[in-house]
């Protein structure tokens, strides 16, 4: 069986819950947060439920779409979804 290579996170990684992602993102809602997730644009752990978030790929996910309409991307990528769908 091939051993999983070691992973440390960092001291200043900390993992966040949804909710308090929605907190750092200007007090968003948390359902939107979960679009976010499950639409891929932002990284999240799951633990059963739940889902966290390191403050590492919060931290990134922030640089990345700084000044973009993130809610006209999250509509276009669930409205991809749903014609391939609908198609397949």
């Amino acid at each position: 069986m091939k051993e999983k290579p070691q992973i440390t996170a960092l001291p200043a990684d900390k993992l966040l819950s949804t909710a308090e992602v929605a907190e750092v993102l200007g007090g968003t809602d948390v359902g939107f947060v979960n679009r976010i997730i499950n639409c891929g644009l932002l990284l999240a752990m799951r633990f059963g439920p739940r889902k966290k978030v390191p403050t590492s790929v919060l931290n990134e996910f922030v640089r990345e779409y700084a000044g973009r309409d993130i809610v006209a991307e999250v509509d276009r990528i669930e409205l991809e979804k749903m014609r391939k769908k609908a198609t397949a």
